[in-house]
Parts: structure tokens; sequence; C-alpha cells
């Protein structure tokens, strides 16, 4: 029989890399949330679409996902079929499964725990199997390579079809066609079964944690958030518990605690490590995108205690800014601006051309058109970002400016 799995696929980046999380989140209900049920109703049309080709997508209807209402738009209709021409492609003479459970109890320990995949392509003549996520979120890239869910989904297929046939590549493919962003990896199955024995192993260390954990306080003993807690900027992003994580929290203030004006005013970006003292800027980058998580989570934390009616020392809820003014029945006032006041049509409403990225999807269809339209477009040069050094893009080259004065002083 299948089970809801806890060491699951979509959060094996979690606690494959800290294995004590699991602990600390199973203190918190599983909460959903609007993007959450956007990106299931999403999925649930794919499946629709993949499963029955003469399926057509409702746009203009409002589904309740979750809890949420959610609209059908064209834009999520466009993307949805985006996916599914993509997964067609790949499936062209080839066994194709949509939303398919896969076994994952052989890797975690788990008796008969499972996980979904969004679609598994079995190819028997080249030997291969292909495993497909949608992505429809918008805020983050997601690759393929070394992806652990993937990993998993295709352990996972490779296991349930391995008996009908043998494999020897698996190739992992993520979608997110908000982003525009298509992410392939194959590998070979010795790499993948390679890659099992590592979600095994973190298993079993989960395992232990657990067992440690009733011996001891996991929030005060120093040898279990030691050995089982290990913050980081991928494993702590969608923790739940960050907010509370005492090893996060030491780090953190490990990091801001030294961090004065003075510290940064002697800052010289010469190339610090952990021996240069106040030079600490370059290790601090690292890690500021947990620091920042941290701290939201905090917030979030604390809003969700007051919000249900518990006390947080020294905190308050109040009513924040009030939003827009709008009108309560907009035909109402239309027809009094006619009607009543007789206004003109200037007068009461606004005319604005639409956009280069309306006008693209309008237009197309017709590339001619389409391509005489985008002549006319402009686009304002992106502003500098800091990233790290692995970063794929090229380096800015930035004019010293003392110099650039210098040498026009003396022409």
């Amino acid at each position: 029989m299948a089970a809801h799995a806890k060491l699951s696929p979509s959060g094996a980046h979690r606690w494959m890399r800290c294995a004590g999380s699991v602990i600390l989140e199973a203190e918190y209900a599983d909460g959903g949330s609007a993007f959450a049920a956007e990106g299931t109703c999403a999925h649930e049309l794919a499946a629709a679409v993949l499963t029955d080709p003469e399926f057509v997508i409702p746009v203009g209807e409002t589904k309740t996902v979750d809890g949420y209402p959610i609209k059908v738009t064209q834009d999520m209709a466009d993307h949805v079929m985006d996916y599914c021409k993509l997964v067609w492609e790949s499936a062209e003479r080839a066994k194709l499964l949509v939303e398919q459970s896969v076994p994952i109890g052989h890797l975690t320990g788990e008796d008969g725990a499972t996980g979904t995949s969004d679609a598994i392509i079995i190819d028997y003549d080249q030997e291969a199997i292909e495993v497909i996520d949608l992505k429809y979120g918008a805020g983050v890239k997601v690759y393929a390579e070394d992806n652990e869910q993937m990993q998993m989904y295709a352990l996972g297929a490779l296991h349930e079809h391995s008996l009908i046939s043998d494999f020897s590549w698996v190739t992992m493919m993520i979608h997110q066609p908000r982003m525009y962003h298509v992410a392939e990896w194959t590998i070979s199955t010795a790499q993948l079964e390679a890659f099992g024995e590592e979600v095994s192993e973190a298993a079993r260390t989960v395992e232990d944690a657990a067992t440690a954990a009733l011996l001891c306080n996991v929030d005060t003993d120093e040898g279990w958030i030691g050995a089982y807690l290990n913050p980081g900027e991928k494993q702590c992003r969608f923790c739940k518990a960050k907010a509370t994580c005492p090893a996060l929290r030491e780090e953190v203030m490990a990091i801001a605690g030294p961090a004065t004006a003075h510290d940064f005013a002697a800052f010289i970006p010469d190339a610090p490590n952990a021996e240069t003292g106040d030079n600490y800027l370059s290790m601090a980058m690292t890690k500021v995108d947990m620091v920042e998580a941290w701290c939201k989570a905090v917030r979030a934390e604390t809003e969700r205690r007051l919000l249900a009616g518990e006390t947080v020392d020294g905190w308050k809820l109040v009513e924040g800014r009030k939003g827009n003014r709008a009108w309560a029945d907009e035909d109402a006032a239309e027809e009094m601006f006619k009607k009543s006041f007789r206004l003109r049509d200037d007068e009461m409403y606004t005319k604005k051309l639409i956009s280069p990225t309306a006008a693209e999807k309008l237009l197309k269809d017709t590339p001619k058109r389409l391509k005489r339209a985008m002549d006319l477009t402009t686009r304002a040069e992106g502003k500098p970002s800091v990233a790290p050094a692995t970063d794929l893009r090229p380096a800015l080259a930035v004019a010293n400016l003392a110099e650039e004065f210098r040498m026009t002083l003396e022409n």
C-alpha cells in the first residue's frame, strides 16, 4: 500500500543536508499558500491535457484548490500547453506515464513510501528513462543537474521498470514555462545508483537524529544541534522551522554579531579569508541570502503566533496601511458619471497603449508583424547586481572613477 513519504523527494535537498530539520519541522503543520495552489492547479490541468489531448483548458473558470480560488487565465493555459508540447516531443515513439507514482521506500527505509513524478518517459529501444518535472513558480530558476528530487524520481522509475528492461541512461528535465527555462541533465544508471546510496545514508542519519531527539532537548542540546543541524542557504530556504532553529540562530548571530560600522569602514577589498580579521565581507556575502531568509521567517512566525492569539513578549498586532480606494460598485459609478455628472469619455476613462509583452502575445502567430512591432521597442540595460564568482554571466568592467577623473584633468 502506498504511503505519504516523510522523507519526500521534494524535500530531499533539505533532509539530505540537514537531518535534524525533519524533527524540527514535525512541529509545524503543512500550510498551503495561494502560490502553491496556483502551481497545483497548473499541474492538474497539465495532467488532464497529457492524459487526453482533446481536453480543453477552461480559461476564465475559477477553481478551488486547497481552499484558494484560482482563476484559470489565458497565460496559465499557454504555459501549461508549452509544458505539454515539450513532454509530447520528448515522448515521441516512447511510452509516456503521467502523474506516475514511483516507489522510494527502498531508498528511505519507509515501508511503502512513494513519490509522484509529473511525467516519466520509458524508451525501451534506447534503453533510457526520462523524468520531466513542471515547475510553475517564477521566482527562482531550478536546475536539473544534481537535483535531488529529480534523481529520487528517476531512481523510483528505474526500480519500478527495471524488471521489464535494463536501462543504461537516465535524463532529468525541468521546465519552468513562466521563466522560459528548460534544464536537462543526463547521467548513467550507475551514477544514479551511486546517488541512491547517498540517499539511503542520509535517511539513516535522519533516523539517528530522531532517536537522539527523544533523549535530549533539541533546542538546547549542543551535541544534538552540532551533529544533526546543518544550516545552509539551500536547505534553509523553504524549511518551515528556520524561525526557531537553534543552529541557524547561532550562525546568524555569529555572522551579524561582530559586524559594526567600523568593520565595514575598515574593509580593504583584497582577498579576505577566515584569518584576515575584519576583512570578512567576502565570507559574509555567501551567507546573506540565508540570513535574510531567517529574518523573514522570524517575522512570519511572530505574525502567525499573534494571529493565532498567542503571546509574543514585546510585540502586538496593529492595523497596517490601508489599501487603495476602489469603486464599491463600478457600474453604478459609471452610470452616475454619464447620466448625473454628464462627464465626457476622455474625462471618465483612461487609455493606454498595450505593452510590448502584450503585443508579443497578440502577434505571435504573425512573425512579420511581430518583428516590425519588436523593432520599435527599447529596453533599459540591467542594473549592476552582486553575484558569486561562479555565476555564468560575464563580470561587468567597472571604470576606476578616480583614474578617469585624473585623465580628464590631464587632457
